[in-house]
């Protein structure tokens, strides 16, 4: 007796659709700046200006505060130099 052929987890995915939390998880980013922590809000990118998103040579980004602009570049640089994984300061609100 031949087995009856089963979907992959893709076409489950695609038949689906996304989880209902995933979906409420990327409207509601939950961003800090790298460098101090501090939790960003949205609106802190639009003018005025008090949080910025830098990239690395890789095309990451990486959410910074506007006062700690020098130490984000700083913990970038260093990532792309050595290769491993951005230093981060842990999360606070």
């Amino acid at each position: 007796m031949k087995r009856e052929k089963r979907l992959t987890k893709r076409e489950q995915k695609a038949i689906k659709g996304p989880r209902p939390g995933a979906v409420q998880a990327q409207n509601n980013k939950h961003i800090h700046c790298v460098t101090c922590g501090r939790h960003i809000d949205a609106v802190e990118f639009e003018a005025p200006v008090r949080a910025v998103m830098m990239r690395c040579r890789h095309g990451s980004t990486f959410p910074s505060c506007v006062e700690h602009r020098t130490e984000t570049q700083a913990a970038l640089d260093e990532h792309d130099r050595t290769g491993q994984a951005v230093q981060t300061a842990g999360a606070w609100h």
